[in-house]
């Protein structure tokens, strides 16, 4: 018996992600590179959100949200199909809000975040402690959308969920045991 090792415990990872910074994938047939990541957390629990550069055709960057293992591509959308800040407070689940022409968007859920973490290249700056309103929609299908009132700026996102599988990820990061 190692009585060195009585009382000690393991070293845990603060959470189970298999994604990582240099992680590709592809979404809708473009390829993709994760460059960034962001985690925040809120009362109940946390998610990742991982900052893609798209390098097929038109540069372009975007959004991936890793949470209770669903995920979901999103980018940006006129800030303008925000309800103002003056009306974030007022904003409720099953409250519906018009995305252009993608329709009619239903608020999932609502909640005061913190980012617990940020690594790589990010379009924001997300210190530890960085705090913002989150509220995530539905849409038609597969469609999903977001909307963040930070303290000095409104950012609108909209996308679709993928299964993860569709992904066709490389370069995971490996989970032992896994």
């Amino acid at each position: 018996m190692d009585l060195e090792a009585v009382g000690k415990m393991a070293e845990l990872q603060d959470d189970l992600t298999p994604l990582q910074i240099g992680t590709t994938g592809k979404y809708k047939g473009k390829a993709f590179e994760i460059i960034g990541r962001m985690k925040v957390s809120y009362n109940d629990g946390f998610w990742n959100e991982w900052y893609l550069y798209f390098s097929e055709g038109k540069h372009r960057e975007g959004w991936l949200a890793e949470a209770q293992g669903f995920y979901a591509v999103c980018f940006d959308v006129d800030e303008r199909v925000a309800p103002p800040r003056s009306e974030a407070s007022s904003l409720k689940p099953g409250r519906c809000i018009e995305f252009q022409d993608r329709g009619l968007f239903e608020i999932e859920d609502i909640h005061e975040v913190k980012c617990q973490v940020s690594e790589g290249e990010l379009p924001v700056n997300a210190p530890k402690g960085r705090e913002s309103l989150s509220i995530d929609l539905t849409g038609p299908d597969v469609q999903m959308a977001t909307i963040e009132y930070a303290k000095d700026e409104i950012r609108v996102y909209a996308g679709g969920y993928q299964d993860f599988d569709d992904f066709k990820f490389h370069n995971l990061r490996e989970i032992e045991g896994w």
